[in-house]
């Protein structure tokens, strides 16, 4: 039994039966239909017998023969890998959590969450108490009144439309609840003061004003911010907890990575202190356009600009990835977004200037002076 499935980040489905049921044929339906929609799919084939993968004498088997702990062969197009069960967990679960969704063909004995055909008798292969039944799926004839009783959703294998819409509904409502993030951590060396305390024209220091642009989507708001800052008052800001970065001097790189570790069954739509433009409806807007089940949801700058990642949402898989990132140096939450099917959400025209940094004085006062006449102006216009 392979437990560590209990720790994917990414939603997945056992399709389970006895051999002959027509699970490959509901499995690759259903691959064909998350694909017309450009999700991802991951295959896992569970095989209770010794599999071959490649014919005696040829070069792979020779060096699989030889002791080779992992062998890859490759293609212009595609690639194979081969290994024993010592790389087993790692390459798994790192391959397959690239996907959107998992399906899985077999493991009817597991706990994990499942569909279930019935024989050509209508008799389960398993208990009915049997733990993670989500569905299952008939020929014509249903023995066991109990499924009906139970309330279990009960398909015919011919309704392939009705079933793609219970796995589709499935994997999105294994969507992981939303934490909120303000950074405050910067040095703000460009702007000669702490950029969290600055304030615009109505006294609210910025980064109370992210906490509760925030608070309406979040269930909870984290203030990510340097061990040795100074916070003032606003460390008395009610129901708001200060988590401290655990990586230093890595910017919202190390602050994304202090927060996932912490809460790693968390999603995190997370913001700056420093964009002054910034609406609740933008943060509306993302949300509402939120995929769960790509690594995260962002909105995509015209232009040179690229991804905002700091208008953002981050699933829990996304861990993996930012963590290799900081392996490398790589610091840029930018670039390491560029290389990973997030969902991109084009920042309307009217909006573009809502995503404006302040760095310096000047970039601050000019912002100030704006604020305040955008400010003026609802004034009158009630």
């Amino acid at each position: 039994m392979d437990v560590y499935w209990e720790q994917f980040k990414t939603p997945f489905l056992c399709i389970a039966g006895h051999s002959g049921v027509g699970k490959t044929t509901l499995l690759e339906d259903l691959i064909q239909r998350f694909s017309a929609e450009n999700f991802s799919v991951g295959y896992y084939k569970h095989d209770a017998h010794r599999f071959m993968i490649d014919k005696e004498g040829k070069d792979t088997h020779r060096a699989r023969s030889a002791g080779a702990g992992i062998i890859t062969i490759n293609d212009p197009n595609h690639f194979a890998m081969v290994g024993d069960n010592n790389f087993k967990k790692w390459t798994i679960t790192h391959a397959l959590e690239q996907c959107d969704c998992i399906l899985i063909e077999g493991y009817k004995q597991s706990p994990f969450n499942k569909i279930v055909f019935l024989d050509a008798k209508g008799d389960l292969p398993i208990p009915l108490e049997t733990h993670g039944i989500k569905a299952v799926i008939h020929q014509g004839t249903v023995n066991d009144r109990r499924i009906q009783e139970k309330m279990i959703p009960l398909f015919h294998r011919d309704d392939l439309e009705q079933i793609y819409e219970f796995v589709r509904t499935h994997f999105v409502s294994c969507a992981s609840p939303l934490y909120g993030a303000v950074f405050v951590g910067g040095q703000s060396k460009r702007m000669g003061k702490a950029k969290f305390s600055l304030t615009y024209n109505n006294g609210v220091p910025e980064a109370e004003r992210m906490v509760k642009l925030l608070g309406p989507f979040c269930e909870k708001i984290f203030l990510s911010s340097r061990s040795d800052q100074d916070m003032g008052e606003l460390a008395k800001l009610p129901d708001v907890e200060r988590v401290n970065d655990d990586h230093i001097g890595l910017g919202p790189v190390g602050g994304l990575a202090t927060l996932m570790s912490r809460h790693p069954d968390k999603a995190w739509m997370i913001t700056a202190c420093d964009m002054p433009f910034i609406q609740e409806k933008n943060f509306e807007h993302i949300l509402k356009e939120r995929d769960p089940l790509r690594y995260g949801t962002c909105y995509l700058q015209e232009g040179q600009r690229g991804f905002e990642p700091m208008c953002a949402i981050y699933e829990p898989k996304f861990i993996l990835p930012l963590y290799e990132s900081m392996s490398r140096q790589e610091l840029s939450l930018t670039r390491t977004i560029r290389d990973l099917p997030f969902k991109q959400v084009k920042i309307p025209d009217e909006d573009r200037t809502n995503f404006m940094n302040t760095n310096t004085p000047e970039e601050y006062e000019a912002a100030r002076v704006k604020r305040e006449q955008e400010r003026e102006q609802e004034n009158n216009a009630l």
